[in-house]
């Protein structure tokens, strides 16, 4: 049996305008708000198709996007941790 092959994101993103962040105060970037997640609590899919790269938080939520957005019901470009 063939193993499934699994999308790569490219090695350069196209590029966007950063935004500062002017309101985040030093308090709030110390206060822990951050943490360290495993795909069990975090579930991400990242639609590679077309170069959408749009991120969703189920399979069920990429399909729904890939047959409204791109008229397709494809499985295949599609970057998780979760599988």
């Amino acid at each position: 049996m063939a193993q499934p092959t699994h999308p790569k994101l490219p090695s350069v993103l196209p590029s966007s305008p950063a935004i500062q962040d002017v309101e985040t105060t030093p308090e709030q970037v110390g206060g822990g708000y951050a943490r360290v997640t495993n795909p069990a609590d975090t579930p991400i899919y990242i639609c590679a198709m077309q170069n959408c790269y749009r991120l969703f938080p189920s399979r069920d939520r990429i399909m729904q996007h890939r047959k409204r957005d791109h008229d397709s019901e494809d499985e295949e470009d599609i970057i998780t941790w979760n599988e």
